[in-house]
């Protein structure tokens, strides 16, 4: 019996508008403000990156309100140029953080809500594409809870600016009509999505690049629309061919060519220094500390490698059975000679080949050296990152499949997602709003306290303070109120003559510092706590 026999249509129309609505309030509250506090009284993520990304988007308002000369020198590890190339840069996103500044709320509550957006449209974007494809709203429900609210998050949530990917399955849905209607709209969005996917964050920038050409080639191949771009490069389509190229290249160049010129100055990471970040098998089972229903994974399945607080790499045990059954069926489609759509046989091909670069042995075989080659994968440190990318191919299989289950057992399969991804707040990662935010207002007072107009940039010297990044940030944050910029800096690296005050943030490394950059000691007003 089908649901259409026990509620009325006009009951089922109401219900897909009206559920989407709930089931995503019900996602905010249980994946977000559970997370928050009921009181916003909670940043998500550590004294670290999570702070870090803030300092990142604060700077972008800034820099977007006039108030700082340029968007790619920061006014940190002054006087290192570009230093915000280091690391990402937020402007993609940085709107949905201004507007909160702009409406008068702190550069804390900012970053909260700043949040909140992106979940939100993780979590609609997801559904409007899947429901677009699949002419399924209930399943599309269910993929757009995994896709927002997933545990993978949780286990990254120190790394905040990796939740940036609602572009991710309006990029995927583009390619795929891109190829079967041959339309230039398609192209695009297809090619200005990726494009605004770098601006978000780069390393979803790369894998989204590098993983919808693999699902366009290989849907292509299998439909035998080899030459589907042909009307592009037609007269009537030409002119906005042409346009949106030109506008991609033009707008990757204006954000690349930092990173270019960071990388000539600062060197490429190896290949053999990179591959031991790719995940072991371990890596896939590998679920947060605050998962609920796979906290036993948490504690069983820790990879012995040295630097395993990145390799959290559990999506889920839906998704990741779907990842690792694709093997099986391939078997079982071919012995039973399955009616299988061809876009379910192009993802499920492509899911397959990504994951396989992305694994690795313990004594370091992986076949990542053939994505290591390239371009922009070099540049990658915390490779399980992939994930990102990989989840909403997943669920493209999943839900092409799911498809043939009936509506009435629609409520059951949520039920399961939602245990899958199952969390307890109070062991997730994070820290208390109040203190972060008076950290920040006393180190502004101090620096206001001591300036004066001999000082051409400060830096804080933390004697107190064991952990080193925590006294850099707090003089980065800083920073972005004060008209003067730091000496301090964090990010994902540093020029090699200011590594020894990065790890020791000492009057050693400060003097090293002086000599090397040419910085005149006696300008700098020192902060010694």
């Amino acid at each position: 019996m089908t649901t259409k026999s026990i509620i009325p249509e006009e009951y089922q129309k109401m219900l897909s508008r009206v559920l989407p609505v709930l089931v995503f309030l019900l996602g905010i509250w249980y994946f977000c403000i559970r997370i928050l506090g009921y009181g916003f009284e909670f940043l998500p993520g550590d004294m670290g990156d999570s702070r870090f990304i803030n300092f990142l988007l604060e700077h972008g308002y800034q820099w977007s309100m006039g108030n700082a000369d340029s968007f790619w020198s920061a006014g940190f590890m002054y006087p290192f140029e570009n230093a915000v190339a280091l690391s990402d840069n937020m402007i993609g996103t940085m709107p949905f953080y201004g507007v909160w500044r702009l409406l008068g709320f702190s550069h804390e509550t900012s970053y909260q809500l700043w949040w909140i957006v992106i979940c939100s449209l993780n979590y609609w974007s997801a559904y409007y594409v899947m429901k677009r494809w699949f002419n399924r709203w209930d399943l599309a429900i269910i993929a757009a809870w995994i896709f927002a609210f997933t545990i993978f998050n949780l286990g990254q949530i120190n790394y905040m600016q990796m939740m940036i990917r609602f572009i991710v399955p309006i990029v995927l849905y583009s390619g795929v009509k891109m190829v079967d209607t041959s339309r230039v709209k398609y192209l695009i969005i297809f090619s200005l999505g990726i494009v605004y996917q770098f601006y978000g964050v780069i390393y979803n920038g790369f894998f989204l690049m590098y993983f919808s050409l693999f699902v366009v080639v290989a849907y292509a191949i299998i439909t035998k629309k080899y030459l589907f771009f042909v009307p592009f490069f037609k007269k009537q389509a030409l002119l906005f061919t042409g346009a949106t190229l030109l506008i991609s290249v033009l707008a990757m160049l204006w954000l690349m060519q930092p990173y270019i010129d960071m990388s000539e100055q600062l060197g490429m990471r190896s290949y053999d220094e990179v591959r031991w970040n790719v995940p072991v098998i371990l890596s896939f089972f590998f679920a947060s500390e605050s998962a609920y229903t796979w906290q036993i994974l948490n504690e069983s399945c820790k990879p012995d490698v040295p630097i395993w607080w990145i390799h959290y790499a559990f999506p889920g045990m839906i998704p990741l059975i779907g990842m690792l059954g694709i093997p099986f069926f391939w078997i079982y489609w071919k012995i039973r000679k399955s009616d299988i759509s061809k876009l379910t046989w192009a993802v499920s091909i492509v899911v397959f080949i990504v994951f396989m670069g992305f694994i690795r042995t313990y004594d370091g075989q992986t076949f990542f050296a053939l994505f290591f080659k390239l371009p922009g994968m070099g540049s990658m440190r915390v490779l399980n990152r992939f994930i990102n990318v990989e989840l909403f191919l997943i669920l493209i299989l999943l839900i092409s499949l799911a498809v043939k289950v009936p509506r009435k057992w629609s409520i059951l399969l949520f039920i399961l997602v939602v245990l899958d991804n199952a969390f307890v707040p109070s062991r997730v990662i994070r820290e208390d709003k109040a203190m972060i935010s008076d950290r920040r207002e006393s180190m502004i007072e101090l620096i206001e306290e001591n300036r004066n107009d001999e000082h051409i940039a400060y830096v804080v010297i933390d004697s107190t303070q064991t952990e080193f990044f925590k006294t850099h940030l707090d003089a980065m944050i800083a920073s972005t109120y004060v008209p003067l910029p730091t000496v301090n800096g964090y990010s994902s690296g540093c020029p090699g003559e200011f590594g020894q005050f990065f790890t020791e943030v000492s009057e050693a490394g400060l003097t090293r510092w002086y000599k090397d950059s040419g910085l005149d000691s006696t300008k700098v007003l020192v902060i010694q706590k």
